[in-house]
């Protein structure tokens, strides 16, 4: 799973509020999509992102999908928040040393 993909797919809205859906229980195809202001086709394209992305699965059930989040995506999305913290912290100490490198400077 890479992380780009959990990225990309997180960086929409849509995507982030099935997710938030999702995190308590699963959901079928309909009960998802219900709610938002785009179509149920749209719906599904998001989805199928989410899908790819590695961060939720879809069983069948007669014919409607149930959708739930994948145990793997509970894995990439920590991963994400752990190299955004990691980032966030280079950044924190290289403008702190910035900063005082700044400060030093005669005027």
């Amino acid at each position: 799973m890479k992380i780009e993909n959990t990225i990309a797919a997180l960086a929409d809205s849509t995507r982030r509020e099935l997710l938030r859906r999702l995190a308590s229980s699963p959901c079928r195809a309909s009960a998802l999509a219900r709610g938002f202001a785009i179509s149920r086709p749209a719906v599904c394209k998001h989805t199928r992102v989410l899908k790819r992305a590695g961060l939720i699965r879809a069983k069948k059930s007669g014919r409607e999908q149930i959708y739930e989040l994948a145990p793997m995506g509970r894995d990439a999305v920590r991963q994400l928040i752990a190299k955004l913290q990691e980032v966030s912290s280079f950044w924190d100490l290289t403008l702190d040393a910035f900063k005082r490198y700044a400060e030093a400077q005669p005027r």
